[in-house]
């Protein structure tokens, strides 16, 4: 299952990309990258992708609220 990338999200793992394509050299085409560069690469995105989407789980953790059953002002104690 996918998750959509928010616009911060998008940002941070654009940001990840730069970062490392900063320390391999901006003058090295993508295409060109060895095998370690871009393993490199794809680890900076996806460790930026899994932090954004536990930062929205873990915000939205504090909102959820149980789905209501229909039954909420009924007297039977279970």
């Amino acid at each position: 299952m996918t998750h959509p990338l928010t616009h911060d999200a998008q940002r941070a793992c654009l940001k990840a990309l730069a970062s490392v394509a900063d320390r391999i050299g901006f003058d090295v085409p993508l295409a060109q990258y060895n095998q370690a560069q871009a393993t490199q690469v794809v680890d900076a995105i996806t460790q930026a992708y899994e932090s954004a989407i536990r930062e929205k789980s873990s915000r939205a953790g504090y909102k959820v609220v149980p789905p209501l059953d229909g039954f909420e002002n009924d007297t039977i104690p279970f």
